[in-house]
This record gives C-alpha cells, structure tokens and sequence, in this order.
C-alpha cells in the first residue's frame, strides 16, 4: 500500500483524500501520513469543513458500531469535540444494538466525553485507546465511568 500523504497547500487534493475515507484504516493512515500533528490535522479539518469532517467520523462511529457486543446496553453519549477554536457537541444514541448519531447536545447523556478534533481521530483510527486517553487527560469523561468503559469494545476499530 502506498503511503498516504497531504499537501495542505492544495485544497482538491485535501477534500479527495477526504472524500475516500470510508474506514478507520483510513483514518490511520492520513494520522500517519508524514507531518500529521494536530496542527496539520487542525488545517485538513478547516479545510474540508469542520462539521462535514465530524459528520463522517460520527457516521462511521455507527457504521463500526458492534452491537452484539453492546447487549442489551442502552443510552446516549454525548461527545463534545473541541475543533479549530470551538466546540461541537454531537451525540450518539445506543439502543436495541445500534448506534444512531445526531448533531447538538443531547437531553440526557449517560456519559459526557470531552475531547479534541485529533484525539478524537486518534481513538477512531485505533491510535489511541479510550481508557488510555481518558487516564492521560486527553478525554475528559463525566457521568456513568462504568458504562462508559465499555464503550470501546462496542466498535470495530
């Protein structure tokens, strides 16, 4: 496989890599690509459009979602996102072994997780564990601690 790079100074060609990903492969291989830290990341992600990036990272957060993993676990996680100097709540509700994304805050989350735009990639791509980032302060989680623990091996990653 050829290794993926980006050439921020060419915006068609930051949207086409954006366009083919489909998978957290993909994810990983632009957070691999070379020079990708967060302030490149940042850059792709103004580029692209910060609500479309979180969109597509949330669709295939529901896509990826292993419900039989879940059982019969129910609730609403709320991610507030911290990207290009705000914050972007998004919210995924887990019920009946699916995971349904919606934008904005929810009403009532189980559990809160507070993160930035390239942490919240890296733990997508499998670069980061959740627990990892949560105990190195990269993710900042509230409510239910036990069920959100669990919430990683609910996902192909």
């Amino acid at each position: 496989m050829a290794e993926t790079t980006f050439d921020l100074s060419d915006p068609g060609a930051v949207r086409a890599l954006f366009d083919g990903i489909t998978s957290p492969d993909e994810l990983r291989d632009i957070l691999d690509a070379p020079g990708a830290d967060d302030a490149a990341i940042d850059e792709f992600i103004g580029i692209v459009g910060t609500e479309q990036f979180l969109d597509r990272v949330f669709d295939l957060m529901c896509a990826h979602f292993a419900g039989e993993r879940a059982g019969g676990e129910s609730g609403v996680v709320q991610w507030n996102v911290k990207a290009r100097g705000d914050k972007h709540p998004y919210h995924l509700e887990v019920r009946d072994g699916t995971a349904v994304r919606h934008t904005g805050p929810a009403a009532s989350p189980r559990v809160t997780l507070t993160v930035t735009a390239p942490d919240l990639l890296r733990v997508c791509a499998g670069k980061l564990a959740g627990v990892q980032a949560v105990m190195t302060g990269k993710m900042k989680l509230s409510g239910d601690m036990m069920w959100g623990a669990k919430l990683p091996g609910w996902f192909n990653i």
